[in-house]
């Protein structure tokens, strides 16, 4: 059923097989994700100046408790919508409405084992009941997560960018209300249902407004077939992202939480920038996944990430410090040393995002079960042996450690399956250049004033990265019609 042809969607809908890879639409999925990962960073940094670092341990693992119960849930089946619907939007709004129905019915199990296991792991009553309730943001979550998948890959950016801004307005809303109201964590939990309520309602407004009039749905075995896959891997890969807070919980207590979990909410924004830069490729790539054009699209686009990898990380050894003590106050002192030692894993997670697309669109996506699992398997043994010893210092610096073992695994299977690995653009004389100015910076800081030589290196670095084009090439990628200037291959 979801095999109709692509000239047929044209002609009736205009769909996304006319459109064409633009700036804008990387600037809208880029800018959706980001606005709400700030928006959920300034939730997250109110919530724990208030709470302070023990009552925050808490929330962090409330909120990984029901982030790993949403991804059980089909959180993955997003991906799958794009695309489908890329290829006819007719699929991608029957199947949207089927498996948001699937994700609500299997909410309520999968809420009762999670409760479940804290309580077999002896948190008490209080706590159990806090996860129940936050627990009500999975409903709308659902919703808001299909009909994004969908317009994401019937090129609605402007809807899609939409129903993230309401979501990122009602969370920062939630600040205000919080600041006014005290730091119970009552009124955290009551902001978040607000906040995926809202999302909710402006996704149901855009599914009434752009759904097609017919709607191709398949029989439920093989949309369980089709679908399974995909949230599968995206499931396996939270557990590693997120088993680490309940790790740290139980081994090095609620303090040790609190530190590493604040430090990772930053971490957690700026991997969402690759998202809408890589996905806004994702329709062309999926349509033409062996084309040379694309790659090179691809190789531009990971190379401008890993330039601005480069350059956070230069921010970030040099801000983090004053950042946290302005920020979050004397409390959090060790935070800054956890969010210097986590920015590293933002160089190997762009790159893997830009590599792990290639595979999505070129439908390789049941290799993610094999690469979540490896990486699992390191992050979990590796936190269980490390904790005890390390507490916070262990569970960041495997962060690291699993994003490395998950880039040699996407290296291995790109050559495998397709023969080639996509190389960000200009990768090797970026990454040297950047560690001759990080290099300076660390050297600067024990003649001069360390946020002095670093902030003169780092816009150095930003100088270098404009003087040699590398925003033009990013831009290029996007230049629908201008094949010739994608015509060179990579120095």
């Amino acid at each position: 059923m979801g095999n109709v042809e692509t000239s047929a969607l044209v002609k009736e809908t205009g769909g996304p097989a006319a459109i064409e890879p633009k700036i804008s639409h990387a600037v809208l999925l880029t800018g959706a994700p980001v606005a709400s990962g700030l928006g959920r960073m300034l939730f997250v940094l109110v919530v724990a100046r208030v709470l302070g670092p023990r009552q925050f341990g808490v929330y962090a693992l409330l909120l990984a408790m029901v982030s790993m119960v949403t991804v059980a849930s089909g959180t993955g089946y997003a991906d799958y919508l794009t695309r489908e619907a890329a290829k006819d939007a007719r699929v991608g709004w029957g199947l949207g409405s089927q498996l948001t129905w699937l994700r609500l019915a299997c909410v309520i199990p999968l809420v009762g084992a999670g409760i479940g296991i804290l309580w077999v792991l002896g948190y008490p009553r209080s706590v159990l009941a806090a996860a129940a309730w936050l627990s009500a943001t999975l409903a709308p979550r659902a919703v808001i997560e299909a009909v994004q998948g969908v317009l994401r890959g019937v090129g609605r950016y402007l809807a899609y960018f939409v129903v993230e801004l309401v979501y990122n307005l009602a969370l920062v809303g939630g600040v205000v209300f919080l600041l006014a109201r005290g730091g119970a964590l009552g009124v955290v939990i009551a902001a978040e249902i607000i906040a995926a309520a809202a999302g909710a309602a402006a996704g149901i407004v855009y599914l009434l407004m752009f759904r097609t009039k017919e709607r191709i749905r398949l029989e439920w075995r093989q949309l369980l077939q089709k679908s399974a896959i995909f949230n599968i891997y995206v499931f396996v890969g939270n557990l590693y992202d997120r088993l680490d807070v309940v790790l740290l919980s139980k081994l090095a207590g609620d303090y040790a939480t609190g530190v590493y979990s604040v430090a990772y909410r930053p971490l957690a924004t700026l991997q969402l920038v690759p998202y809408g830069i890589l996905y806004s490729l994702m329709p062309a790539l999926s349509r033409n996944a062996g084309g040379v054009e694309e790659r090179r699209r691809l190789e531009r686009a990971m190379g401008f990430l890993l330039s601005a990898a480069f350059a956070l990380v230069l921010a970030t050894m040099v801000f983090a410090g004053p950042a946290v003590r302005l920020v979050l106050g004397q409390r959090y002192a060790e935070t800054a040393v956890a969010v210097k030692i986590l920015i590293w894993a933002v160089i190997l997670r762009y790159v893997n995002f830009g590599l792990g697309i290639r595979l999505l669109a070129g439908g390789h996506e049941r290799v993610f079960v094999a690469t979540s699992l490896v990486c699992l398997g390191v992050n979990v043994i590796g936190n269980l042996l490390l904790i005890p010893i390390f507490s916070w210092r262990a569970a960041a610096a495997l962060t690291i450690v699993t994003e490395a073992a998950l880039l040699a695994q996407n290296m291995y299977w790109l050559r495998r399956t397709i023969g080639t690995i996509p190389r960000p653009f200009r990768w090797v004389r970026t990454s040297l250049v950047f560690a001759a100015f990080l290099g300076a910076a660390l050297g600067g800081a024990e003649v001069v004033s360390p946020v002095l030589a670093g902030s003169a290196c780092l816009l150095f670095f930003l100088i270098y990265l404009y003087r040699t084009g590398m925003v033009r090439e990013f831009a290029t990628a996007w230049g629908a019609g201008r094949n010739s200037a994608l015509g060179a291959a990579n120095p």
